[in-house]
């Protein structure tokens, strides 16, 4: 079906010729080919008959009845204009233009799965979740599929106004931003303390797994653990989501691939050579986490590999691929299904985590209860315990950047490592 959508895009600008062409075939025509003579013989009566020659141009009627097929399908399959194309397939090299933001159309809504770290979306607070309802003051909801995130992109230094809905919030909140030249790190890391290592993946580029191996080696010596970040990771390249899950794992299945029937399954393998398998691993995922992360973080869950700690992700469990037509325009198909290890299907569900740990720690208050505290005489608190006095974790916490101690599932993960050496833990991360 590719080829023969491919095949009108070429010779759209004589849609007359098709149709008259098309009155020649037998009744025992291929079905496929007379679905192309309905659309060819509209399309040519479109042009030679509508009032508006203007509003009938051949090359747009074909572009966007090609729209109007893709939008009955996933959110995720597109047809994209020659520059939203072009700046798709940069994306995935670590720059581009725009604002910063990571979407998703769901149900016709355009919800943002996560704002890129260090852009203007991320610095002016909007948060994974919301849900754009304008740009520039013009309501999605009569924008034609496809259209709106091309609305976001720009030239660098020229503003863009963003209305946005958020759960919780009773008003609209209005969001001005500046575009500009988005250039995205793939990985960062810092030490946190006591020879704990933190990564954070932001999204998953070409050079994604060596950027994570020379982290791991330059520490790896004396590495007592690893938080490996991917809250609010997108996704990105499937090759990099494989060869990361790969450092970790060291035989067996990472991933599945299954595409339009069940005989086309593509399974990827891990590899012992190169495996660092002795580090003890905490994963971080939340609801931004999405398509490549999640195919990580369900790998290292599947093998018991990694104590996955958050909230659930995002739960994208479909693959795309990037399809250039004849018009130097695109499209991106969702050309498969992925599966974990152990063949579960997280689409539309997501990873759910071995620890559940909210973002902020829950503190349910009750004015009229009664504490120890409270009772007349009460004994004075005198903490004996060894783990207390030695482990240090509040002063080593204190020593780390402001927004890291602030992060309660960051700090929760730490201690977790942290806590593991004194149950003697040496071999990989147990699961919660």
């Amino acid at each position: 079906m590719l080829k023969r959508f491919s095949l009108l895009l070429l010779l759209a600008p004589s849609l007359s010729s098709i149709a008259l062409a098309a009155e020649s075939k037998t009744d025992g025509e291929d079905k496929h080919y007379r679905s192309l003579e309905t659309l060819a013989r509209g399309l040519y009566y479109l042009e030679t008959l509508y009032v508006d020659p203007g509003k009938v141009q051949t090359d747009d009627m074909v572009f966007n009845a090609l729209k109007g097929v893709v939008s009955s399908l996933d959110p995720h399959t597109m047809v994209m204009p020659r520059r939203a194309f072009d700046q798709l397939t940069s994306d995935t090299q670590g720059k581009f233009g725009g604002v910063g933001i990571i979407v998703s159309t769901e149900r016709g809504k355009m919800i943002v799965v996560s704002p890129i770290e260090d852009t203007p979306a991320f610095r002016a607070g909007i948060k994974s979740g919301d849900e754009i309802t304008a740009i520039d003051d013009q309501p999605l909801d009569l924008q034609k599929n496809g259209d709106t995130s091309e609305m976001m992109r720009g030239k660098p230094d020229t503003k863009i106004k963003l209305t946005v809905k958020r759960k919780g919030e009773e008003k609209l909140l209005q969001f001005t931003l500046i575009r500009e030249i988005i250039k995205v790190k793939s990985v960062r890391s810092n030490e946190l303390s006591n020879k704990i290592t933190y990564a954070r993946i932001a999204s998953f580029q070409e050079n994604t797994s060596e950027e994570l191996k020379a982290i791991i080696e330059k520490n790896a010596k004396d590495m007592r653990g690893m938080i490996l970040d991917l809250r609010d990771n997108p996704g990105g390249l499937l090759e990099q989501a494989v060869k990361v899950a790969d450092l970790f794992i060291e035989s067996g299945v990472i991933v599945s691939t299954v595409g339009r029937t069940s005989k086309d399954v593509e399974r990827e393998f891990a590899h012992k050579r190169g495996t660092y398998a002795d580090i003890p691993l905490v994963v971080l995922i939340n609801g931004g986490s999405a398509s490549a992360s999640e195919i990580v973080a369900g790998a290292l869950q599947d093998h018991e590999r990694a104590l996955i700690m958050g909230t659930t992700s995002f739960g994208k469990g479909s693959v795309q691929t990037l399809v250039s037509l004849p018009d130097q325009s695109g499209l991106k198909i969702t050309v498969a299904r992925y599966y974990t290890p152990k063949d579960r299907s997280i689409q539309a569900k997501g990873i759910t985590p071995d620890m559940v740990v909210p973002p902020q720690q829950l503190e349910v208050k009750n004015e009229n209860a009664r504490k120890e505290s409270d009772l007349k005489g009460h004994i004075e608190s005198g903490d004996l315990s060894d783990l207390a006095k030695s482990s240090g974790i509040r002063n080593e916490i204190e020593q780390w950047p402001d927004l890291q101690k602030q992060d309660y599932q960051l700090v929760s993960a730490y201690a977790f490592l942290r806590g593991m050496r004194f149950f003697g833990s040496k071999a990989k991360t147990p699961r919660g």
